[in-house]
């Protein structure tokens, strides 16, 4: 286990199963329709109570969380970017199963558990294998980035370390 994988952990769930396991970052259970994102410009087809999928989010999906029923990402933890902002949103969210992007496909009826850890892959996601593997070097690099800018602004500002 490397050192970023303490801040940003991914489980690696299994290739088949009706159950895909992560953190629990924010209570809740909802039921409802997966948007799996990968980049931003996939935004637009993002619907009104559709459960926001993607490997993992930077500040630039803020906006999808007002939307958003649900949130279930490949990476994170409990100070990542998803998991604070699932909770100041109130809804369920499901961080760090590894392979969410892979085995749920747009459309699919999923259930987020925010108390449990647990994601109920239902339709056909259960059986869904992925098209290409995705890499999740560019969302860490991402991540990592916003969070340093974030703390340089805090840090200028005088709110941060004294």
């Amino acid at each position: 286990m490397s050192l970023w994988d303490s801040f940003l952990p991914a489980r690696d769930n299994a290739a088949d199963g009706a159950v895909l396991t992560g953190t629990a970052r924010s209570g809740g259970i909802f039921t409802g329709t997966a948007r799996v994102l990968d980049d931003p410009d996939a935004f637009g087809t993002f619907e009104p109570g559709d459960i926001l999928v993607a490997p993992i989010t930077t500040p630039a999906f803020t906006p999808l969380f007002a939307l958003a029923s649900g949130v279930v990402t490949d990476i994170g933890g409990i100070l990542s970017h998803s998991s604070i902002v699932a909770r100041e949103y109130g809804i369920p969210a499901v961080l760090g199963t590894g392979t969410a992007t892979r085995r749920i496909r747009s459309g699919d009826t999923i259930t987020v558990d925010g108390d449990h850890g647990r994601v109920l892959l239902t339709d056909a996601a259960s059986t869904a294998t992925p098209e290409a593997e995705r890499s999740r070097t560019p969302w860490v690099v991402a991540g990592l980035a916003a969070a340093a800018v974030a703390g340089i602004v805090l840090l200028r500002r005088g709110r941060f370390g004294r």
